[in-house]
């Protein structure tokens, strides 16, 4: 009896709770209408404010980075994307060809493009914005180095994850590129004296984070993929003996392709170079910070212990890799 009970009450029981559901609205589906409301009355708010003021006014260009700040929180990042490119073209027109507020605009079409996956375009946004920085602040301006920095990171994430599938020797163009302008960077804090020890400290370590990077990817690359300074097959004249018209021995030489005893001296002399440029180039910027750090110049004790952490770290990857080690993904 019990399990035929069982049987009989079991569906009774479902269609009950199943009642009490349909009567209970889902919160999830209540939150979506909620935020699908609020969507169309953002984008109702816009066409009614581009009717009014004209399709540059700057006012449109707020509206426009409000909706697609909306669209960034719906993850709706194609939407986003078309409508920050909106306000970037008004604010073009009325602020001029660089300003702080496209760099805002700039930020969110990164991340925009990071929630597509397009890495590709995430990297073009970043050359872009560095490129404006530049333009709008003096090179030793805390924002310009700031930039320096948010530029750097990203060529360091791009390499290290392989999301441009750059060959080897671009990704090392890439490196090199960024460093270059850590170095300028570097050179103008210098030529100030030592009155701002810890933004030099910060352009040093940024700038030794990529040389220890690359020393790394170098030291543990095999040394044939390196090019070579010299051709990989010459021409050599091979001779022999062979029997001559009146059957007389001749001398019968022909040239022939060999490959260059020297080629392969070449990629090695060229693996050693570079990682002795990259050892080098972390040793200078292990010595920068060792001479900011005794300096003091005015740094807290902690400041001190955390540029006296970094010199370690960097000391310790440089001894690491300064001989070629197992091979690496180049």
């Amino acid at each position: 009896m019990a399990g035929w009970f069982g049987y009989l009450v079991l569906p009774a029981v479902l269609l009950a709770a199943q009642a009490v559901c349909a009567q209970q609205p889902d919160k999830g589906d209540e939150a979506s209408a909620a935020m699908a409301r609020e969507l169309r009355q953002r984008e109702a708010a816009v066409e009614n404010l581009r009717g009014e003021l004209g399709v540059y006014h700057p006012a449109l260009g707020e509206a426009y980075g409000e909706l697609g700040s909306f669209y960034l929180e719906l993850e709706d990042f194609e939407q986003s994307l078309a409508t920050y490119g909106d306000a970037l073209e008004i604010a073009r027109i009325n602020e001029g060809l660089s300003s702080e507020s496209q760099l805002r605009i700039i930020d969110a079409m990164i991340r925009g493009n990071e929630g597509l996956a397009d890495w590709n375009s995430v990297d073009d946004l970043h050359h872009f914005r560095y490129h404006m920085a530049s333009r709008l602040w003096e090179l030793t301006d805390n924002r310009h180095l700031a930039a320096i920095s948010t530029w750097g990171d990203w060529k360091m994430r791009a390499v290290r994850d392989d999301l441009l599938n750059d060959s080897g020797w671009g990704a090392q163009a890439a490196i090199d590129d960024v460093g270059s302008v850590y170095r300028r960077a570097i050179a103008a804090l210098e030529q100030q004296g030592q009155g701002r020890p810890l933004a030099l400290a910060d352009m040093v370590r940024g700038k030794a984070d990529l040389d220890m990077y690359m020393m790394r990817v170098v030291a543990g690359t095999p040394y044939n993929y390196f090019p070579a300074t010299v051709p990989r097959y010459i021409n050599q004249m091979r001779c022999r003996m062979v029997p001559g018209p009146n059957g007389q021995p001749v001398r019968q030489c022909v040239n022939v392709q060999v490959e260059n005893p020297r080629f392969r001296d070449s990629q090695r002399n060229n693996k050693f170079t570079t990682l002795a440029r990259y050892s080098n180039a972390l040793n200078d910027g292990i010595e920068r910070l060792a001479a900011i750090r005794d300096a003091g110049s005015g740094l807290s004790s902690a400041e001190l212990a955390a540029i006296d952490r970094q010199i370690i770290r960097l000391d310790a990857e440089r001894r690491q890799h300064s001989r070629p080690s197992r091979p690496f993904l180049f």
